[in-house]
């Protein structure tokens, strides 16, 4: 036994001392209250003993990607049950599954663990990350153990670094393996190209294809959407190269699928699929998107000497892959909603991070009225769109009908419901509004809910915008002449000249429609417009009801698919209904001093254009060319972000509204100028470093070979723009690495990739010129690749070797492998009990006498049962008899006795009490 604070028990001599001096009543209280003392001196000095027992925690760490079976999923729930039932004493469990993260499911407590409930990506195996997670999580102070459940497969970091830490700690790793069967795998184990090719050089890409038995084995191969291979050859068991040619035609970027069928049973078809990129020097080419087959903008660049690929809104593939090959982009007069989903979101990144271009034409499809508002290239482009006071004609009175149905509370990418992106689309319109404007605010199930009532724009941005915001899903579906009824009823009391109405649905739940044709009659004979935005296609069930209600109602029906495009369509309606966004007046363009930045070809006057978008310069803009009406707005800008830039021509590049400007003599250089600074400044190779880009398992290497002859060179700070997206995600992701210098020559930086991702990385140097490397891929997940390729067995058995695991056959042994441990048990407590227990039965003794008379009693008792004196033969003189009182009579015979009542305990307590209180 230990005590804490030892220096309390220096208060035993003031206690003995006390008691001696003032002495309690009683043969008893004096000891009882010494007892009591003793007792509280001694729960002050914190008395303890040492315990040894078995405590820790042990944390599974379990593989949930895809190379784990369905089979193999579900035994881990059984295996983290079993370690569960075997559980004893003060051990505590804690759970970490990983795919391309890890994550803490269960924290080290004693409660039961239910299941696993975490999504993973499944294309990646993060071991290291989820050792360095379950390593995180056992206190510094405790014992613990690790048991791994997978495959052995990973990716990224080498997991032995954290077998290094654990060893330190003295904590064990121990692995059951969970193995995919190897038999019968036909796979392709790599695929030998160059990743990029010279002008006029062909390509030349082996297959090596592992098969497990002598077979047949169909070989296709294909660049983009044309066969370019397919037949089939005889392999046998082990490697074998299948080798093709192909002679890409253009400069750019070309995609290649290899696919390898087997004549018998496979165990993994994932591994029979491979892709690689290729990209092919040369000239980049200008993408442009027209706004019809008809425009000549196309024509004009190539006159200008542009090398030009015309691609139609719907077929304008805006992958990184497809990106890197082309030097800009140009968009006429389209639409957003017309180009393909992810496209502006991979604009964007391309620009800001791999020194692309981007040029805008306007239109009456352009800027705000296109649906570019809000849109992923909003912030990238050099002018501003928002809708300003002093150039609205008219006010508006908005009335918005939100769907809050049971579809809305899904829950879409980024952790928000379809509900939650609708009110944002609501507060964007309120955004866009003046004050002299008016809003209503409906939310309609089956019948509709007033949130806000019409009311000047102002006030609900003062007072209403966390009510529009914290609306929710209430189940149900959307009943939509409920909806139109009760938009128009808040409309009629609107004084204001633009009146509309924007009902958001789902193109699929849209119900109980009703006599809409008479109510949108007689909406559209009093100037209220309705438009629709769905959430859905237009092949959805419900498509044909909205559009027809747009179409009755002179508005427009905006459908997506993508929830997070919900507010800028909300922001696009609005802009349409402002209509004064595109300005039809002929304008002349005023040639700012800047001119020579983009062609000193060009003379400072040139003839009026038809119209143009009204938008505002952005302070970190040029304005190349103003109008010179009383706007001033910029008709030509540029805007410069890292090693990319943007243009935009506010007017209308080809068509009705093109104005004489279309026939000026000198048209053809100022696209061609345009073009010329989209497309960027050729790269002279004088930067001073050669990058070379390299596959590694798992990923790229990325190595700068610097000439250390050129002044600047050595020491330089240099820094690398990753640009990644995996196929199916609309928004890219981006990182910004320093290149690390390895050797006095050289820099390398390692970037790992996943099995669906492409990757474009981008290398700023110091004299500000910029080279994008070819685009990587991956043939295909590594979590299916060959098992000839790798050995998950090895990994965990130098896991286990490294901290002194082991493969555990009884998983519920593992809590009789945590060291005992010696733990301190305070005794403080139990003394604080018995001493107020004592003090308590002192009490009671003080109040009642009780234990004092039962030990009385005791005594007498024993004194009455002694047994007699043996027969004396001494004589003794008789007693004389005692005489009895003179004034006590005599007891007649047969009289009952008189006796005195026994005194109560309680009657005895009351009169010592009472002796006291005298």
């Amino acid at each position: 036994m230990t005590f804490l604070n030892p220096v309390f028990l220096l208060l035993l001599v003031p206690c003995v001392a006390t008691l001696w001096l003032w002495r309690l009543p009683g043969r008893y209280m004096t000891g009882a209250r010494l007892v009591v003392y003793v007792l509280l001196v001694l729960a002050l000095a914190r008395p303890a003993i040492w315990l040894a027992r078995r405590s820790g925690v042990i944390v599974v760490v379990a593989d949930r990607s895809a190379s784990m079976t369905g089979a193999a999923l579900r035994q881990q729930e059984e295996f983290v049950a079993t370690i569960q039932d075997a559980r004893r004493g003060e051990g505590r469990l804690a759970v970490v599954s990983f795919g391309a993260d890890a994550t803490l499911e269960h924290a080290p407590q004693h409660a039961s663990f239910n299941r696993f409930t975490v999504a993973h990506d499944t294309d990646a195996s993060a071991l290291s990350d989820a050792l360095a997670l379950a390593l995180s999580h056992i206190p510094h102070n405790s014992a613990g153990r690790l048991i791994v459940f997978s495959d052995g497969h990973y990716t990224g970091e080498d997991p032995l670094q954290q077998a290094a830490f654990a060893a330190s700690r003295g904590i064990a790793i121990d692995y059951r393996l969970q193995a995919r069967p190897a038999a019968d795998d036909t796979a392709i184990l790599r695929i030998d190209a160059p990743q990029e090719l010279r002008a006029g050089e062909g390509l030349l890409a082996t297959v090596w294809v592992d098969t497990p038995v002598e077979q047949d084995v169909t070989l296709s191969v294909r660049r983009g959407n044309q066969r370019l291979l397919h037949t089939t050859r005889r392999l046998p068991r082990g490697t074998s190269p299948l080798v093709f040619r192909d002679m890409p035609d253009a400069p750019g970027v070309f995609a290649y699928h290899v696919t390898v069928t087997p004549s018998l049973p496979d165990a993994l078809s994932e591994n029979n699929d491979a892709r690689f990129l290729v990209r092919r020097q040369g000239g980049k080419p200008l993408i442009c998107v027209p706004a019809s087959p008809q425009s000549r903008l196309p024509e004009l660049l190539a006159l200008g000497g542009v090398n030009v690929v015309t691609v139609a809104p719907d077929a304008f593939d805006g992958s990184l892959a497809n990106l890197a090959g082309v030097s800009g982009v140009v968009i006429e007069n389209t639409r957003a909603d017309a180009l393909p989903a992810g496209a502006l979101q991979n604009l964007s990144a391309w620009v800001e991070h791999a020194g692309g271009g981007l040029l805008l034409t306007g239109g009456k499809n352009m800027f705000g009225p296109g649906g570019y508002y809000k849109s992923p290239i909003d912030d990238i482009l050099p002018v501003s769109m928002e809708l300003r006071r002093e150039h609205r004609k008219f006010a508006m009175s908005i009335a918005v009908a939100l769907d809050r149905s049971g579809s809305m509370a899904v829950r879409v990418d980024g952790g928000k419901t379809k509900m939650d992106l609708a009110n944002l689309g609501t507060m964007e319109v309120l955004n866009l509004l003046s004050d002299q404007d008016e809003m209503a605010v409906l939310a309609v199930d089956s019948s509709p809910h007033i949130i806000v009532n019409l009311s000047p724009a102002g006030n609900v941005r003062a007072t209403q915008r966390q009510r529009i915001l914290g609306i929710e899903s209430m189940g149900g579906g959307i009943f939509v002449y409920e909806a139109l009824a009760a938009a128009a009823r808040q409309l009629e009391k609107a004084g204001n000249g633009v009146r509309h109405i924007i009902l958001f649905a789902d193109a699929d739940d849209s119900e109980e429609p009703g006599d809409y044709r008479r109510l949108l009659a007689a909406l559209g004979a009093s100037g209220v417009t309705v438009s629709v935005i769905a959430l859905g296609t237009e092949a959805s069930s419900d498509a044909n009801l909205l559009k027809d209600i747009a179409r009755l109602g002179n508005g427009r029906c905006l459908f997506t698919q993508s929830a997070h495009e919900v507010p800028r369509l909300f922001a696009q309606d609005t802009f349409m209904v402002a209509r004064n966004t595109w300005i039809t007046n002929a304008v002349l363009p005023r040639f700012t001093t800047a001119l020579p930045q983009l062609s000193d070809l060009l003379p400072p006057n040139a003839p009026a254009v038809g119209g143009y978008n009204l938008c505002y310069l952005r302070p970190e803009a040029l304005a190349i060319a103003l109008t010179d009406d009383e706007h001033h707005a910029p008709l030509v800008a540029m805007r410069w972000l890292g090693a990319g830039r943007t243009l935009t021509f506010t007017a209308e590049a080809d068509g009705a509204n093109s104005g004489p400007f279309a026939q000026w003599d000198h048209i053809r250089e100022f696209y061609a100028a345009l073009a010329r600074h989209t497309a960027g400044p050729v790269n002279t190779g004088a930067s001073g470093f050669l990058p070379v880009q390299t596959p590694i398992p798992g990923g790229v290497r990325v190595t700068l070979h610097a000439d250390l002859s050129i002044p600047g060179v050595s020491g330089a700070d240099l820094t690398l723009r990753v640009i990644r997206q995996a196929q199916g995600q609309h928004e890219p992701a981006v990182q910004i690495l320093p290149l690390a210098w390895q050797t006095p020559d050289t820099l390398h930086a390692d970037l790992p990739l996943k099995g669906g991702e492409t990757l474009l990385a981008t290398i700023t140097y110091p004299n500000g010129q910029t080279d994008v490397l070819p685009p990587a891929c991956l043939p295909y997940s590594p979590e299916f690749a060959p098992a000839a390729t790798r050995d998950g067995a090895a990994t965990l058995t130098a896991l286990a070797n490294a901290t002194g695991g082991a493969h555990l056959a009884d998983l519920s042994r593992i809590w009789q492998t945590l060291p005992k441990q010696s733990h301190r048990l305070e005794l403080t407590w139990l003394l604080y009990l018995l001493a107020a227990l004592l003090f308590l039965i002192e009490i009671f003794e003080r109040r009642t006498g009780w234990l004092a008379s039962r030990l009385r009693r005791t005594t007498i008792s024993s004194a009455t049962d002694e047994p007699e004196k043996p027969f004396s033969t001494k004589k003794t003189s008789p007693k004389k008899p005692d005489k009895k009182p003179p004034s006590e009579p005599p007891s007649s015979p047969g009289a009952p006795e008189k006796t005195e009542p026994a005194e109560s305990l309680l009657q005895r307590a009351k009169r010592r009490a009472g002796t006291r209180t005298r």
